[in-house]
């Protein structure tokens, strides 16, 4: 789905990040920050929703498209952005992260 993580060596800094966000759409993060945690790291990405530009804060994750954490054949794993929901334009996105309609 084109979704990746451009990390900066010696350290493994990630340095950008293209997520698929809930709405179904590939975004490219505008900020994002050293992991907070093995399983992710602050982030931010834009939205233009009517005509006007959001910065929307979250994290990034990398799950399948089903939302598990173990990738196979036919569930390939992917960077997810999760907005927060509760800052500055969090619901400009809706809630969790895309799941594939099954």
């Amino acid at each position: 789905m084109g979704t990746s993580i451009t990390q900066r060596f010696p350290w493994g800094y990630n340095v950008k990040a293209r997520a698929l966000c809930s709405d179904g759409i590939v975004r490219t993060t505008t900020h994002l920050g050293e992991a907070d945690t093995f399983f992710s790291a602050p982030a931010a990405v834009v939205v233009w929703k009517n005509g006007k530009r959001y910065t929307v804060s979250g994290f990034i994750t990398v799950e399948t498209l089903e939302g598990y954490s173990t990738e196979t054949d036919d569930d390939p794993a992917m960077v997810k952005f999760i907005a927060y929901q509760y800052r500055k334009n969090g619901t400009v996105l809706p809630a969790g992260g895309y799941r594939d309609a099954i």
